[in-house]
């Protein structure tokens, strides 16, 4: 693996490059992962989804980012990355379901919000997750967001609602 970007106790993470299709395909075509993100994800999805993030990254020095244990086994992604919808820093994650109910959610999240927080200005970030994602919106407060009223903010459907969350600056 690349030099990584951040580690966590049982994570390392690094930025996308344009060879990272497959790892993506992986899990984005998950039917599991994708019960919460719209389905699988067509190979058109996967290659804009790697190239903005490759690109973000390189422009901002953060954006979602590959995450694997220590011993280099493919993880999922973390990150922090510009929504468009509302121009905030958000907070996303999305792991292989292996990984689930492990605390590694946690782990990547906590460590990605304070990373965010060390290398930009950002007075808050912003996480959602599907309305019936009740594990991840519990990943969310455990890292200290609040939840915010459901609001529509161009992750699904025209007018579907997502549980919204925000994380102040320390």
């Amino acid at each position: 693996m690349a030099e990584p970007i951040l580690t966590t106790e049982r994570l390392a993470f690094r930025p996308f490059t344009p060879d990272d299709f497959d790892l993506m395909a992986q899990l984005h075509r998950d039917p599991q992962v994708g019960r919460y993100f719209g389905g699988a994800w067509s190979d058109e999805k996967v290659r804009e989804a790697v190239a903005e993030f490759a690109a973000e990254h390189a422009e901002r020095g953060h954006s979602k980012w590959l995450a694997f244990t220590h011993d280099g086994a493919f993880v999922g992604r973390a990150g922090v990355s510009v929504w468009d919808h509302t121009g905030e820093l958000e907070l996303g994650y999305a792991l292989l379901p292996a990984y689930w109910g492990r605390g590694l959610a946690t782990e990547a999240a906590r460590a990605v919000a304070a990373y965010a927080f060390r290398v930009t200005e950002v007075d808050h970030l912003i996480g959602f997750t599907h309305l019936q994602n009740v594990a991840s919106q519990r990943v969310l407060e455990r890292i200290g967001m609040v939840r915010q009223p459901d609001a529509d903010i161009g992750a699904g459907e025209p007018g579907e609602l997502s549980a919204l969350y925000r994380l102040d600056r320390p």
